[in-house]
C-alpha cells in the first residue's frame, strides 16, 4: 500500500477514534456492549494524554507522511485537524490543558452516569421486599 494512502487512512482512523470518544460517550453510557469498546479506546487514550506521552497514532501518521515524501504537520493531531481549521493560531499550552480537562470531565461525567444508571437497574431487578412472606397456613 502506498505510504500516502497509509497516512490518510491513519488520519481518518485517528479522527474516528477522537469523534467516538466525544460523541460516543452518551451512547456508551446506556449500552454495556458499546461501553466495553468505549473503555478499550478511552483507557489508552487517557494514559497517553494525561501522561503527556506522544500519541502513537500521530507518530505513525507522521512517519507515513515522511515515507510518502511529505513534510508532516507540526504539533498534535487534534490541534492540526480539529482546532486549526477553526482557530488558525492553534492552542497554546493553557488552551490544550483546558481542552484536555474538558474532555476528561465530559468522559468521566458520562462514566459516572453510566455507573449510576446500571446500579439503579440492578436495584430495580433485586427483590422489592426484604421481609419474609407471611405463612398463610399458620396465620403468622
Amino acid at each position: 500500500m502506498d505510504a500516502w494512502l497509509l497516512a490518510a487512512v491513519m488520519a481518518l482512523a485517528h479522527g474516528a477514534l477522537a469523534v467516538f470518544l466525544i460523541v460516543g460517550a452518551p451512547f456508551a453510557a446506556r449500552r454495556p456492549r458499546l461501553m466495553v469498546w468505549y473503555l478499550v479506546m478511552l483507557v489508552p487514550t487517557a494514559v497517553v494524554n494525561l501522561g503527556r506521552f506522544p500519541c502513537p497514532l500521530t507518530v505513525w501518521e507522521k512517519d507515513f507522511w515522511r515515507l510518502a515524501g511529505e513534510t508532516p504537520y507540526r504539533g498534535g493531531f487534534i490541534s492540526h485537524y480539529f482546532v486549526k481549521p477553526f482557530h488558525s493560531g492553534g492552542l497554546g499550552p493553557t488552551g490544550e490543558d483546558v481542552l484536555l480537562i474538558s474532555v476528561v470531565v465530559w468522559c468521566l461525567g458520562w462514566l459516572a452516569y453510566s455507573a449510576g444508571w446500571h446500579l439503579r437497574q440492578r436495584a430495580r431487578a433485586a427483590p422489592q421486599s426484604a421481609t419474609p412472606a407471611l405463612d398463610t397456613h399458620t396465620g403468622t
